[in-house]
């Protein structure tokens, strides 16, 4: 009975140091995002931009249920098999259609005010 108990007392504390290892590690994906298209509503309508390549990278990383850019830290959501991203100190910013494409791109649209912006991102 004693060594039945020992048994159990040693895997009881081997799985729960295996599983602490397993989740302490954090799952830290970054990206650098450049914009595809980009779009805004103005007084004398909607205005398209057109992208030169020549733009500033914004850098990604989602981390722990956040989407973090350069500035700000956004909290993950999901609705309907869709991701979108909030965060209530900038109700004027989100992101939405938050998606990992086949070949491994990050693609998201990002809301500013009246201004709309498709992002395509790299895995750093």
């Amino acid at each position: 009975m004693l060594k039945f108990f020992y048994t159990f007392i040693s895997l009881f504390v081997f799985n729960l140091f295996s599983f602490n290892t397993a989740f302490s590690k954090e799952k830290k994906e970054y990206y650098s995002c450049l914009p595809k298209h980009a779009a805004a509503i103005r007084s004398n309508g909607i205005q398209v931009f057109k992208m030169k390549g020549d733009e500033k990278p914004v850098n990604v990383l989602i981390k722990d249920g956040f989407l973090e850019t350069n500035d700000m830290k956004y909290k993950l959501y999901e609705a309907g098999g869709r991701a979108f991203a909030f965060n209530e100190e900038r109700a004027w910013v989100h992101f939405q259609d938050i998606t990992v494409l086949d070949d491994g791109t990050l693609s998201f649209v990002m809301a500013v005010n009246s201004s709309i912006s498709r992002y395509l991102c790299k895995k750093k």
